[in-house]
């Protein structure tokens, strides 16, 4: 029993945090105080099937460093990494988020601050905020083919096809085919 009280507090920074409300808050460790040294945190958001993860950030105070090489934010989509954040502002070597908003492809996204062993003023950290965003399968301009052969209607966290006048309704639930008569 002692050794897992013992263990626990380092639990959220070795595993990382699992979020899978629809919308919600992270910040830095000390937020809206200086951050530390050596710190690895990490936050695994996971939405419902049919939603995307916007994440963007309403506070960014972070040491700068060439190509964000010290403290730093990393978003990271199915392993791939979609930045890697620091500073204050965007230089031609670092990028700070300033307004951008970040979003996943699929319903994953993790993010990851990383701080090293020391830093030359106190930098407050950062505050972001997530939300589960609905995809749009019948916006035919965000997808390479079409979901459905004649009519898509989406709905929250999904979709669904129909046809036209003298077509069915393949069992694909996506192709129309000619009714035969």
């Amino acid at each position: 029993m002692w050794l897992l009280l013992w263990i626990s507090p380092l639990l959220p920074a070795a595993f990382g945090f699992q979020l899978s409300d629809m919308f919600g808050e992270l910040q830095s460790p000390g937020f809206p105080t200086a951050y530390g040294d050596n710190i690895y945190q990490t936050w695994n958001i996971t939405a419902p099937s049919g939603f995307v993860i916007k994440l963007y950030f309403s506070h960014f105070s972070l040491e700068p460093s060439y190509r964000c090489d010290y403290d730093h934010v990393k978003i990271l989509i199915v392993g791939q990494q979609l930045a890697k954040l620091c500073g204050e502002t965007s230089t031609d070597t670092e990028e700070a988020p300033g307004n951008k908003q970040f979003y996943s492809t699929g319903n994953n996204m993790t993010v990851i601050f990383r701080t090293d062993y020391s830093n030359e003023k106190n930098y407050t950290g950062f505050a972001a905020h997530y939300a589960a965003v609905d995809i749009d399968e019948c916006d035919q301009t965000a997808f390479e083919e079409p979901f459905c052969d004649h009519h898509c209607h989406n709905y929250l966290g999904g979709y669904y096809c129909s046809c036209k006048l003298g077509y069915l309704l393949d069992s694909d639930n996506r192709i129309c085919r000619v009714r035969k008569t």
